[in-house]
Order: C-alpha cells, then structure tokens, then sequence
C-alpha cells in the first residue's frame, strides 16, 4: 500500500470491497507466480471521498435509484452519469500518482513500447465486478491507449460507468449486493502485443471441462473484445498432469488490420496480403496458452474467461473472470451459432458508414432497443452484443432477436422476415414464466400505446431540435459548447425515441394478422394482404417519390424548366438564377423544405442532406423528363385505392359470415397501418435530428482543422465520440496529441474495406469457431422469397446494393436490392420494371415500388451473388421466385 487505503499496488490488491473485484483477481495471479503487467490501483475510498467532497450522499442516492420506478430511473442514472462525469480527482491523488507511475514508466523504459511517451490502460475494477455469476463483463468502461495527460478523465470516465442503464439493468437481473456498489480504477503500462485475445478454461458453448477455447487476433483485444473482428478460434484439449495437450481444432480467419498503440493513440494499421490468412498462433504458442489457462482455472477453482497478450516479453495476463455456469443463466443456454445480417442496416445506411457512425449504431442499439427487451424482463446474455463490425459494416444479431422473440413467446422465425436471411432458430431457449410473460406483455403494450400519443409532440421537438441547429450560426460557439450541445441532444434522444414502440407495434401487428389470415387463406393471402395497404397517404418516403413525379409533370408543362433540365450538356449550377420565377423552382423549394434534411445512406452523420446537394435531386427530375410520359400522379393514386379495395372485397368474402373475425381484422388493420405510419415518420423527423447532429459536428470539424488538429472538417467523422471527448479536453493544454495520422488510418481502412465483398448473413458456429456465408449465398439456380404481389416479368437485372449502383440503372430493369434505401427509392422508382427486394414483408421498399406504382413487387432473400447486370430472369412474384433463364 502507497497511500493510506488511497493507491495500492496491483500485487498488494485482495479485498474486492476496497480494491474491486478485478484488481482483487489480478493481485491473486500475481501472488501466485502468473505474470501480469504491472501496476497501481486508485482505490474505492477515493471514489466515495470525491463524491462525498462534491456533496453527494452515494448511498442515499443509490437507495433512491432502486426504489425509483422504470419510467423515473432512467432520468435518475441520467443525472448520476452527469454529476459524477463532473467531478475532480482530487490533486493529492494526482500527485500520488504522478510519482507511482513515473516509478512504473521508469522501471519498464526497456519494454517494447514504442516512443518515449508511454500510453497506459485504465481499467475499471468494480466492487461487483468479476464476482462468480456476476461478471459484468463488458458492460463497465476500459480505456486503452491513455497518455499521461488525460489518465485523469479516463478515472473518471470508469468512476460514471457505475451509473449506465445497462450496468443498472445487469445489477439487477443478477440480484447483486442491495449495498451501493464503487469503483476503483487500475492503471497498466499498455503492452504492445504481437497477438492477444481471449481463452476459456472450459468450453463455453458445450461446457466440456477438458476444452480450453481460444480466440486470437494481431495486435491488441480490443476490437475482438468489443466484437468488431472475427479471430484465429483453436480448441485444444488439456487432461489431468503428466498428458501433454493436443490440438483438436484450428479455425483462421482472414484478418485485414491490427490494432497497434503509437505516439499518436490507437490505429489500425493495415495487414500485409501475406498475413491476412496467416495464423495468429503457432501450435506450440495455443498449447502453452491452453496449459496457461488451466493452471488459472485451478488457482482460482473454477472455470474462467482470461485475456491475454504476447509481446517480445512472452505471455501476459490481462484478467481472469469466471465462466457462469449454465444453471446460473436461468435456464437461458449460450447459443450454438451466432447469425449477423446487415440486411436493415442497409435500409439508411451506406455501404460503409463512417466510424463515427458505426460508434452511434452500436449506443443506439443498446440503449434504445435492448434496453426495453431488458426492461420487460427479457434474458440477454452479459458481453452479447447486438451490433457487429465486419470489414467495416455493421451486422445486427438476428440469433440475440430471435431469442428475445422466443422468451416473448413469439415466433422466432419471423424474425428473419424482417430482418433477412434464412437463419436457424437458437435451440433452448424457453419461454419466459407465464406471471413474467404477463409482466412483459403489460409493459411492452403501455409502450407501444404510449408512443402513439406522445408521438406528435415528439416528432414537432425532432424538426424544432434539428432546423434550429441548421437554421443558426454555431461558429461563435466554443469548442466545449458544441460538446455540450451534441451530448444534450443525446440524451434527449435516449429519453424520448419512439423506434422500438414503433417497431415493436408493425411486427405484433403482422404477427396477429398473419395468424388471422393463415386460417382463412391458407399459403394465399399475403399477396392480397399487401395489396390492402396500398395507397396509404401517411407513407412519408412513397409520397417524396410521388412528389418527385409531380415536378417532372410541372416541368414538362413550363418550358423554362424544361429547357433547362433537358439542357445537354446538363450544369446544375446556377439553377436558382435559371429558374426564378418559375412555378417548378417554387415547388421544388417547397420539396426541399420537407425533404431536405433527408440524404442517400442517410442515418450515417457523414453523408450530405439533400439541401446540401441539390443537383442529385434535379438529375432525378431530368430522368423523369428525358423518358417517355407515364401515368399522372392522380392515374397512380387512384390505381391504388381500387387495388386495395379489390383486396380488401377478396379478404372479406373469405371471413363470409364470420363477422367477429371480419371485426378482428379489420381492427388490427388499422392498427397496422397506423404504426406503419408513424414508423415512417418516425424515421423521417429523426432525419432532423441526424441533420442538426451533422450541423454541430461539421462545425466543431472546422474548428479542430483551423488549429491544426484534424486535416480537414469532416476528418471528425472518423473519430469515435470519447476521442472527440479528449481532443477538446486537451485544448486547455499545449500539447495534444498528433490526431491526423489516426484519421489518415481509418480512411485508408475504409477504402480498403471499399474493396471487399461482404455476405448478407454471416454465421458463427461453436463448433466451427468461424464467419462463414448462409448456404442460400451458394451457388444455385434459384432464389425464393416471399412474394409482396402477384406479376411476372422478363428483361435485365440490375444489381443495386450500394447509392453507387444506382446511377447504372435504366427504365425497364428489374431491379434486385436489399432493402432500398430511402435515399436511393427516387432514382429506382425510375426504373418501369420489377423491384425484387430482399427485406423483410411490408419493409420500406416494398411500399415504396408499390406507391410508385410499379407493376409487381417481390421480396427475394439472398440475391446477393447470385445475379449480375445483364442477365435475362423470369421473375413470378406470385411464388416469390427468380429463375435464371442463361446461367454464365
């Protein structure tokens, strides 16, 4: 011990209660022969003491939180995160510190770390962390990479993530301790490994007690540990002492970076060709990491997870915690494959979002989706993330969905319906008990009843939030401002978004009516089901199609407008001086006044609004105006409002005399078609809020290349939210890190990623340790989906899987794309053919090609790979299936 209880030394920690529970594990390896970095550990006591300091009374405060409803909690961890994100570590302790890692950076001035400044890991060590059946793993805050000037924000950084809805919903699935938990923080010198990852001392997934499983990858952990990249999986099989391990199995992944630490942070340095498909272990090296694990699991007596790295130094042990057993899940079994699908990322988002994107996808999903899963009492595995990395698009846990479905009581299956992919349903999952079941009906339905009503006032402080931030000049804010404004902004997001009430209403709409029609239709009524939500008005993103159709029909009626538009060669600039005056240019403002914060990829913070570029938008009129005249506007509307009629009559004589049910289903029609409705909208008035968020963001861009941090604005987006965090923060001092080859980094590995081809789906299998393609991306003749409406067509196929696609396409083609984007609807909705689309049944692009007007509509799944431009298919979209006409 240093300092009176204040800083200990990392082989000097023991009781949890003042050290954590990780430290506490760390000194035990050490004391026990096992090499760990060294280091110092800021204890417990400073964490109640500065808060006591600051005039909070932790534990009254933490007594309240657990009385506190679901609905008064969330704004109660909100405070708790603010107040202590503000506070001080007190300058005794910074003193203190200074001198013991001043000692630490002297005594490893031989390592391998590169420079002369050394960066440091700071590591959260909760008093309830690492406990047996209680992890919380993942879930509070470690922060690599830290140089000496920011090692206090990165304490306090661990000290708030006490306070985090999901530490507080892991707490309490777990029944930890009533009493208030604290933190304490270790800091370690940051190794420079050559390898690193994750081993398990028995097999996690078919807990077999002589399997040690280990997971690998170059350079740092930590994107294997946040699931951003598939790593090298071996399983070795150890025995009882004198057999020697073996080998069983050796799976290696295709590796594109590593994460590497420099003087200017954490950067993903690109691998070499060679060593993409290289081996991140030797045989030997995954034996003696096997025994390694094993002799841990017998110290510790019991099964445990272990990070580990391998410098020049030899094998180094990060942390050891223990693998719950399966009676401690509560009858929830870990999952023997894992299924990722980008198919409803790829609805708003680009092919490859930027990282800062990618950072908010990852926050979005488990804050304002899982959590409410969480809430209604739903099992999620502790370290399961929802969101997934590959090669630089983000993948959504279909598997994780499904299970939560399933303990819902719902029908697993349809999840991959709306989510893409022909996917296993995760085996052993069990539904919740009948009173939790209630319990999770009763919240879920307030929910989705709720946002309904709250859903106009919601959506008027969306715009209001939005074009105020557009609207106004931010320059004169400062850069600490700006900060406080973004981070106001996500917190009222957190509070107040609708989306999983929205999205939860369409899929239990669906769910009901499928069972309703099934009966009465059996294998025949989805077709005229689709067919009865033609025409609805409400529909935001199908009337900014028909709005667009309607400038064509202006155009064509005003010559200015004409003769500019069909100009060749064509030059957008200019335009407002072209058309003042005209009756078009008056219109299109008027479109750019609803749509003009709507873009291409648009949930993705780095890609321009439609205001910011309105060429796209005209170049679409002119494709309009340069084909031949199609049906008016009012000819499209009306078609659809007979087609839903002629549907609706269909389904009618099918319920005959049974008027109860006829009853049924009309209610639950309505209801679906009213949260079809503000689903939509929801996506549209968040659009607002993405469109100001990008407004801050560009500003704070400008500011940070004006003083030479960034090269230029928009290298911001490729920066994750804490980084932007320390960036400001070092602003005070007069020496900050050199950003620029970080950003220069990621846009490199962005453009390689550019240059990789993805699959739709990708499974992790248990028993085979690695990402591998669905069997419906191999190669066949035949595609199957599910069919929207009933058509048959011949002529091209046009692949569509990227905004960049759609600039190829042409009238008549039968357009394949997975999901359509929003952005990119408008230029396909001018293709006169067939839209085959591989989202799920009543997704967005589905009613877009219907309200455009288009003569059929399929959902195909998989059509990725199996289809190029130019082929000529037979497409019956009453079967829902493509069959290729001239294999190659």
């Amino acid at each position: 011990m240093m300092d009176d209880r204040l800083v200990f030394a990392l082989e000097s920690c023991s009781d949890p209660a003042l050290v954590g529970g990780k430290a506490a594990g760390l000194g035990r390896l050490i004391r026990n022969g096992f090499r760990v970095p060294p280091g110092v550990c800021l204890s417990t006591v400073v964490y109640r003491d500065t808060l006591r300091a600051a005039g909070v009374d932790f534990a009254k405060q933490w007594a309240r939180l657990r009385r506190a409803s679901e609905l008064g909690r969330g704004p109660m961890l909100d405070e708790g995160r603010r107040l202590v994100a503000s506070l001080t570590v007190p300058q005794a302790i910074l003193e203190t510190l200074d001198a013991e890692l001043t000692r630490l950076e002297t005594a490893e001035r031989g390592s391998s770390q590169p420079g002369d400044g050394m960066l440091w890991a700071v590591r959260s060590s909760a008093t309830d962390e690492d406990a047996t059946g209680a992890t919380f793993g993942g879930v509070y805050r470690t922060t690599l990479g830290v140089p000496r000037r920011s090692i206090a924000t990165a304490i306090v950084a661990c000290w708030a993530s006490l306070w985090t809805p999901a530490a507080f919903a892991y707490r309490s699935r777990v029944r930890s301790a009533r009493a208030a938990p604290a933190m304490a923080v270790i800091l370690q010198p940051l190794l420079s490994p050559r390898a690193a990852g994750v081993a398990f001392s028995r097999h996690p997934v078919t807990e077999e007690a002589n399997r040690v499983v280990i997971n690998a990858v170059f350079g740092l952990a930590e994107p294997l540990v946040g699931g951003y990249v598939t790593p090298d999986q071996y399983v070795a099989e150890v025995g009882r002492e004198p057999t020697a391990p073996q080998l069983l199995q050796r799976h290696i992944a295709e590796k594109t970076s590593a994460r590497v630490p420099t003087q200017a942070g954490l950067l993903d340095q690109a691998l070499p060709e060679a060593d993409r498909k290289k081996p991140v272990l030797e045989d030997h090296e995954v034996l003696a990491l096997a025994g390694l694990v094993k002799n841990v699991e017998r110290t510790v007596g019991r099964p445990v997870g272990v990070e580990w790295a391998i410098d020049r130094g030899g094998t180094w042990l990060l942390q050891a915690r223990p693998i719950p057993d399966r009676g401690e899940l509560a009858g929830h079994p870990p999952f023997h494959a894992i299924v990722w699908s980008r198919a409803n990322f790829k609805e708003t988002l680009p092919e490859l979002p930027c990282p800062l994107t990618l950072s908010f996808v990852h926050e979005f999903m488990e804050t304002n989706i899982v959590r409410h899963y969480r809430e209604a009492g739903c099992y999620v595995p502790p370290g399961l993330s929802s969101v997934r990395v590959i090669r630089g698009r983000p993948y959504i846990n279909v598997t994780l969905f499904q299970a939560l479905t399933a303990q819902l009581g719902g029908d697993p299956e349809l999840v991959t319906e709306q989510m893409g992919g022909e996917v296993p349903v995760p085996v052993g999952v069990t539904r919740l008990a009948w009173w939790r079941l209630v319990r999770a009906g009763l919240v879920l339905e307030w929910k989705i009843l709720c946002a309904a009503h709250q859903a106009p006032a919601w959506f008027a402080e969306l715009k209001q939030l939005g074009t105020a931030l557009a609207d106004h000049a931010l320059e004169h804010l400062t850069e600490r401002a700006v900060l406080d404004r973004r981070r106001t902004l996500n917190e009222r997001l957190r509070k107040r978004d609708l989306t999983f009430a929205f999205v939860s209403g369409v899929s239990q709409a669906l769910y009901v009516l499928g069972l309703t029609l099934e009966r009465r239709l059996p294998g025949r009524w989805r077709p005229l089901f689709n067919a009865a939500t033609r025409g609805l008005g409400g529909i935001i993103s199908a009337n900014q199609i028909l709005w667009l159709a309607e400038l064509a029909e202006i155009a064509r009626q005003e010559p200015a407008a004409r003769d500019f538009l069909l100009a060749e060669p064509w030059v957008s600039e200019g335009y407002r001086s072209r058309l003042t005056g005209t009756k078009f240019l008056d219109s299109f403002d008027a479109f750019l006044t609803e749509y003009g914060h709507r873009a291409i990829g648009e949930s993705d913070v780095m890609s321009p609004r439609y205001a910011e570029t309105p060429e796209y938008l005209l170049n679409i009129v002119r494709g309009h105006l340069k084909g031949p005249a199609t049906r008016s506007v009012q000819d499209i509307r009306r078609e659809q409002e007979v087609a839903r009629q002629t549907a609706f009559l269909q389904i009618r004589t099918a319920f005959g005399w049974r008027l109860s049910e006829w009853a049924w289903f009309r209610w639950w029609h309505r209801f679906l078609c009213r949260y079809l409705e503000l689903r939509e909208a929801n996506r549209h008035y968040l659009m607002y809020f993405t469109m100001g968020f990008r407004q801050l963001l560009l500003v704070l861009g400008r500011k940070l290349a004006a003083r030479g941090v960034l090269e230029t604005a928009d290298d911001i987006f490729f920066l994750i939210p804490e980084e932007i965090e320390t960036i400001v923060a070092e602003s005070a001092r007069e020496h900050g890190r050199d950003w620029k080859p970080l950003t220069a980094a990621r846009r490199a590995e962005r453009e390689r990623c550019a240059q990789d081809t993805v699959p739709e789906t990708v499974v992790w299998r248990a028993d085979a340790g690695q990402s591998t393609g669905p069997a419906a991306e191999s190669e066949s003749l035949r595609l199957r989906g599910i069919p929207i409406s009933a058509g048959y067509a011949e002529g091209p196929v046009r692949l569509v899987l990227s905004p960049e696609d759609t600039k190829r396409v042409q009238s008549g083609d039968i357009i394949v794309a997975p999901v359509i984007d929003p952005g990119m609807a408008p230029l396909l909705g001018l293709a006169a053919g067939l839209v085959i689309e591989m989202g799920g049944t009543l997704s967005h692009g589905a009613i877009v090609a219907r309200e455009y007007g288009l003569p059929a509509v399929a959902n195909v799944r998989h059509a990725t790979k199996l289809l190029r431009d130019g082929e000529l298919v037979a497409v019956d979209a009453s079967l829902g299936e493509i069959s290729r006409l001239n294999p190659p």
